[in-house]
């Protein structure tokens, strides 16, 4: 039955974005998705069981966290939809929808070989953004679950490796990066440093 309606799911804005927010998180929390699709958290609930169904994506607890995370099939799934979003952007039109919805999403290791040095640096701007807010959204679910802060510090330390990741981007950019995006990026590594030292 649910093999029947997959492919109506994603004939809609709100499922689609919300696969490829998991896909860019990699592990994350309903309440995390929900944000990222300015959504309800009970319809953001209503598409993940969707897609559970659908054999999209599964739950596993952590301690007392659930996160959601992509199967192999969901993996699949994403890849098409990044290819679609290629053909409709032709990969010139940058203010197209499809390109803001693949450039907020797009990770380090997708960036495409005809991207050009003013897109790298768009993409490095949004990537800052979008690791802040996973940050912060991550430290905002651990702290509402009344995580200890050894707990805390253990799940967002592997940040600390996008951060330097970024500011590599940042380094070898042959353009300049908006300032913005640098003051963010120092005052993400800042923030996350002061939750990491809490719990030592």
């Amino acid at each position: 039955m649910a093999e029947k309606h997959a492919e109506n799911l994603f004939l809609q804005e709100k499922p689609t974005l919300a696969l490829l927010a998991i896909w860019s998180f990699e592990r994350t929390y309903a309440s995390v998705i929900t944000k990222e699709i300015n959504s309800t958290f009970a319809h953001t609930t209503k598409i993940l069981s969707k897609m559970e169904d659908c054999g999209l994506v599964q739950f596993k607890m952590d301690g007392r966290v659930k996160y959601v995370e992509l199967t192999d099939r969901g993996m699949d799934v994403v890849n098409a939809l990044k290819n679609l979003i290629l053909k409709l952007e032709n990969e010139t039109e940058e203010n197209s929808p499809a390109n803001n919805i693949s450039s907020t999403f797009q990770n380090s290791e997708s960036q495409s070989s005809e991207e050009s040095e003013s897109q790298k640096v768009q993409s490095i701007n949004s990537k800052v953004v979008n690791l802040r807010l996973k940050i912060e959204n991550i430290y905002e679910e651990l702290s509402n679950n009344n995580e200890d802060s050894d707990a805390i510090a253990r799940k967002l330390g592997p940040f600390k490796r996008d951060i330097k990741k970024l500011e590599d981007q940042i380094e070898s950019s042959q353009n300049p990066v908006d300032d913005i995006a640098i003051i963010t990026l120092n005052d993400t590594r800042q923030r996350l440093d002061n939750i990491i030292n809490q719990g030592q």
